[in-house]
């Protein structure tokens, strides 16, 4: 089990990994929208930096993705963009915010605002823990594989 966070380096091309992954996932019919969706999500995940001792990661580690779904599932947004906002927002209180410049390309994926965005948002609302739940795999996967460890 790793006690120490990422560097910056090997964290940010862990999350474009990440991002590629959801750019080569095959998802059925809605696969675009679910895309955006997942993306959004992965913004959300990678922006909040976990506290660094292992006790307290622990700990934040069980709230951390049930708060994710609790706070998109309760939010007014109109677009991706702002319910990315909106769920950063309320979490940031709890966990440190750190702006990654590899969140830069999903970010511009879901600032787009093509076709695909609002079902995109629909169906995250009303699909939030499957859609968790396969973030948090893609995100334990390549950024942070002790995350899984630590749950155990």
């Amino acid at each position: 089990m790793s006690e120490q966070p990422q560097p910056i380096i090997q964290r940010e091309e862990s999350l474009r990994q990440a991002y590629n992954t959801v750019q080569q996932m095959s998802l059925g019919k809605r696969e675009a929208e679910v895309k955006l969706a997942l993306k959004a999500l992965l913004v959300i995940r990678g922006s909040i930096r976990l506290p660094e001792t292992p006790e307290a990661r622990r700990k934040t580690l069980q709230r951390l993705y049930p708060a994710i779904a609790k706070y998109v599932r309760a939010s007014e947004a109109k677009t991706l963009g702002e319910l990315v906002n909106e769920v950063i927002g309320a979490l940031s209180p709890d966990w440190s915010f750190v702006s990654h410049k590899a969140l830069g390309d999903p970010v511009e994926d879901i600032y787009r605002e093509d076709e695909n965005s609002s079902e995109a948002l629909r169906i995250l609302k009303e699909e939030t823990v499957p859609l968790v739940i396969l973030m948090k795999k893609i995100y334990q996967s390549f950024i942070a594989p002790e995350e899984a460890i630590e749950e155990e």
